[in-house]
């Protein structure tokens, strides 16, 4: 696990996982904090002990954080679980069954819901392609989401209550055997936060895995835990994407794949600029040269930024 100022939601998932979630398989829990600010790490050693819980000087990013956790980690698979991820009774041994019955599949996540008991879908997704930058580029996978052919990487209709094969298990649940992680070498750590997770799973697939997920293992999902701004959060979420993009095209696709990028932020931009209410799309175009070509060591994470 990792946190940062996440204490509340730490909280909850802790006493679930350390309780009437507890895996019955034997297990360890290890947890990086990313120098919080709001005691999260001291929530962590209260249900953890002092021992199970790394303290890091700044935020380093996700895929650092987890990176080092795993380092420490002696157990057969590895299960990244978020702050925000209160697992159900059952849901860790149910995803542990799942991988061992299809260690084929690599990588295994399950299915989120709602803490009011809805369904929410972001436990897994479809790859970036040429075609799903177009239709975010054009809005259309906003005007037609949920659709197969405007909106791929939703994964169209489907309601995540059957298991299948997916492109992306996200991060915020998702087990995969501790070889096939050393294998892969773990999480890139260009990516800092956003996009680590499709990298990983698109790695495996070349590998000849097939990433899927079970509907059975299941975890209350409350997102934005950690989150900052939502144009500051747009910011980091481009950077992740367009990482995905330097990272797994190349070329006039590559170029064609930053191009759309960027065209969807301008366009928005531009029609919040026509209509007189410059806001966080507006922003987000001013701080494109913190996004346009991806990761860069020097972005600041959230805690991070520096005023002008």
């Amino acid at each position: 696990m990792v946190s940062y100022n996440a204490a509340d939601h730490l909280r909850r998932t802790l006493a679930a996982l350390t309780g009437p979630a507890a895996p019955a398989a034997a297990h360890e829990v290890l947890l990086t904090d990313n120098a919080s600010a709001d005691g999260a790490a001291d929530v962590a050693e209260h249900f953890l002990g002092p021992a199970a819980v790394l303290r890091l000087d700044r935020n380093t990013g996700f895929g650092h954080a987890v990176n080092r956790g795993v380092e420490r980690a002696r157990g057969e698979f590895v299960l990244l679980l978020n702050p925000d991820a209160e697992p159900e009774p059952g849901a860790v041994d149910t995803l542990l069954a799942h991988l061992r019955a299809h260690p084929d599949h690599g990588v295994v996540g399950g299915r989120y819901r709602t803490p009011d008991g809805g369904a929410d879908p972001r436990s897994c997704f479809g790859r970036i392609t040429l075609w799903s930058l177009t239709c975010g580029a054009l809005g259309l996978s906003v005007v037609a989401r949920g659709s197969r052919l405007f909106d791929p990487e939703a994964l169209g209709g489907w309601d995540r209550t059957t298991p299948r094969h997916v492109d992306v298990v996200s991060g915020g649940f998702l087990l995969v055997s501790r070889a096939l992680w050393d294998r892969l070498g773990g999480f890139d750590e260009l990516f800092r936060i956003y996009g680590e997770d499709q990298d990983l799973c698109l790695r495996a697939a070349r590998l000849g895995y097939r990433p899927s997920m079970t509907p059975d293992a299941v975890v209350v999902h409350d997102i934005g835990a950690s989150s900052t701004s939502r144009a500051g959060r747009d910011v980091l979420v481009l950077c992740g994407r367009a990482t995905v993009v330097q990272r797994h095209y190349r070329g006039p696709a590559r170029r064609y794949g930053l191009g759309a990028l960027a065209l969807g932020v301008l366009l928005r931009a531009t029609a919040e600029r026509a209509l007189r209410r410059p806001g966080r799309w507006s922003e987000v175009w001013r701080r494109r040269a913190e996004w346009a070509s991806g990761w860069s060591p020097s972005l600041p994470l959230p805690g991070e930024r520096v005023a002008a």
